[in-house]
């Protein structure tokens, strides 16, 4: 009896294997092929068409996206797997030859699994209705009263003012706890009021004022920009019968909206730079950038430079306080400025404002040239107990003054003769030709009628080079 057993067995066994072969055989086939038969024993090509499954998961109780969640999407002929990123969404390309039903399954630790059912047509791109995660009960039991107040997530620090283009709102989520650390339950229930701490007064809002804790303990708000630029409080607090418990503030920053035109300016650090005939210096020149409430606009807002000599960096992004800077460098084309002639360069910059619209600001920067020294006139006749008065230049070839900190200085060498007037100066950073022109006096300081011989020299020194120039003659 049993030897027929066991033939029995080994019989259903080989059948079962048989069957398995043939089905795998088959299927081996098929996939190769790619091709089916049609009925008069001819060839159909099977048409594969690419579809983009997207969709997001969220926490269910806050609303807030869940980070790197796996999802299976599953079906006759898809199988695939994919993970959420940092804003929830989810992305998978799949290959469908038709319309087909599919199960997405959304799995995270902490959280419980959900499964969607959902058709994709093949060639269509599929968004699936947001996936809502529901976080598992942490078997901590019911809770105590609540003794304490912390930020228990929130959507982002940072937002931009109103009509900025930037989000404007953030969602805070509070959770209350227990003298155990353990959020609150629905028998515990509070309400939660907030309100701003310190903020830029701009008319930002907090909506709603308070609300209650859920089953989890937790109470949220959302906080909403005005019209300036700042940093801004929130505070959470429960009144406990007189008792007061309150959150440490939350810190959210609110960044300026785009830029401005009446907002808008550029500088350089030198209006005068001695890059006319030396190449490779460097002059910043900055953008201040405003929006309309004249707030700093946000971050990384970028400005765009030209000039009309040497060459500068094309571009540069704004700080935290509107703020970017750019190199101009002395180099050529030498500059020409059809009003102000040689040495003097328009530069230029730009930025996008609100409307879509290109605002521009310029500047005047004077590359100024070598020293040239002349004095008027050429010789020295100092009357007896009186003086001579003399005029000079000191600028570049081109007319123009020189670079700041340059030091003029006038000597005299001679016998009972002194002089008065610009004999020493600096230079102030400036494009003013009123400073290419100077004077002094030469006196006789004796009564006697003797003459003697006296010498001056004028003499300049500086970012530009040096020059200098001298004459003489007597004093009677």
């Amino acid at each position: 009896m049993s030897g027929r057993t066991s033939l029995k067995s080994i019989s259903k066994s080989f059948f079962i294997l048989f069957i398995l072969g043939i089905t795998v055989f088959l299927f081996s086939c098929k996939e190769e092929s790619g091709i089916v038969s049609d009925i008069d024993g001819g060839d159909d090509e099977i048409v594969t068409l690419f579809t983009i499954i997207s969709g997001q998961l969220v926490d269910k109780q806050t609303g807030f996206p869940v980070d790197s969640g796996l999802v299976h999407i599953a079906g006759t002929s898809v199988n695939s797997i994919v993970y959420s990123d940092e804003s929830g969404q989810f992305f998978s390309q799949v290959q469908l030859i038709e319309d087909e039903n599919l199960t997405i399954i959304a799995y995270k630790q902490d959280y419980k699994p959900d499964t969607t059912s959902t058709t994709a047509f093949a060639g269509q791109d599929l968004t699936v209705e947001t996936i809502h995660l529901e976080k598992l009960d942490d078997g901590t039991g019911p809770s105590g009263d609540p003794v304490s107040i912390f930020l228990s997530s929130i959507s982002s620090t940072i937002i931009g003012v109103k009509e900025s283009g930037s989000e404007e709102t953030t969602q805070i989520a509070f959770v209350v706890q227990d003298s155990a650390g353990t959020p609150i339950d629905l028998i515990h229930q509070v309400t939660v009021n907030f309100r701003l701490g310190s903020g830029p007064g701009g008319g930002e809002f907090l909506s709603p004022g308070s609300a209650s804790t859920n089953g989890s303990g937790t109470a949220l708000v959302n906080l909403t920009s005005g019209t300036k630029a700042g940093a801004v409080q929130v505070i959470a607090e429960v009144d406990l019968g007189g008792s007061m418990i309150s959150s440490l503030p939350v810190a959210v920053t609110i960044h300026g909206g785009l830029p401005d035109d009446t907002h808008f300016s550029i500088a350089p650090a030198k209006a005068n730079f001695p890059g006319y005939n030396i190449y490779g210096l460097h002059n910043p020149i900055t953008a201040f950038v405003g929006d309309k409430y004249a707030n700093p606009v946000r971050p990384e807002t970028a400005v765009y430079f030209t000039t009309t000599g040497g060459i500068i960096e094309g571009s540069t992004l704004t700080d935290i306080e509107g703020i970017g800077s750019v190199n101009l460098i002395s180099a050529a084309p030498k500059p020409s400025h059809p009003i102000l002639g040689a040495g003097f360069a328009t530069i230029t910059a730009s930025t996008i404002n609100e409307n879509s619209n290109v605002i521009s600001k310029e500047t005047i920067v004077l590359f100024s040239g070598i020293p040239q020294v002349s004095i008027s006139p050429t010789s020295i006749n100092v009357p007896n107990r009186s003086s001579q008065s003399f005029s000079y230049y000191v600028g570049d070839q081109n007319g123009n003054p020189l670079a700041s900190g340059t030091n003029i200085s006038v000597s005299v060498e001679g016998e009972n003769v002194d002089s008065q007037g610009d004999i020493n100066i600096t230079l102030p950073d400036t494009q003013s030709a009123s400073w290419t022109q100077f004077f002094f006096l030469l006196y006789d300081t004796n009564d006697s009628l003797q003459t003697k011989p006296v010498t001056v020299r004028v003499e300049t020194s500086g970012p530009n080079g040096g020059a200098f120039m001298t004459i003489g003659g007597v004093t009677n």
